[in-house]
């Protein structure tokens, strides 16, 4: 009985996310960013383990 309990439940999930890639408040925080790393760089150690886990 509890798969048909679930079932039930996951049909009244909604399966439209809104979009917040145009909205101001995200668009400033992405342009602080990249501002941000184009002055600092990226942080060494975080590149450190970049490497590691790609290779």
């Amino acid at each position: 009985m509890k798969n048909l309990e679930n079932k039930k439940t996951m049909s009244n999930v909604q399966n439209h996310v809104r979009d917040y890639g145009n909205d101001p408040y995200f668009i400033k925080k992405a342009n602080k960013s990249k501002l941000f790393l184009e002055k600092n760089g990226f942080p060494k150690e975080l590149l450190d383990k970049k490497t590691i886990t790609l290779a």
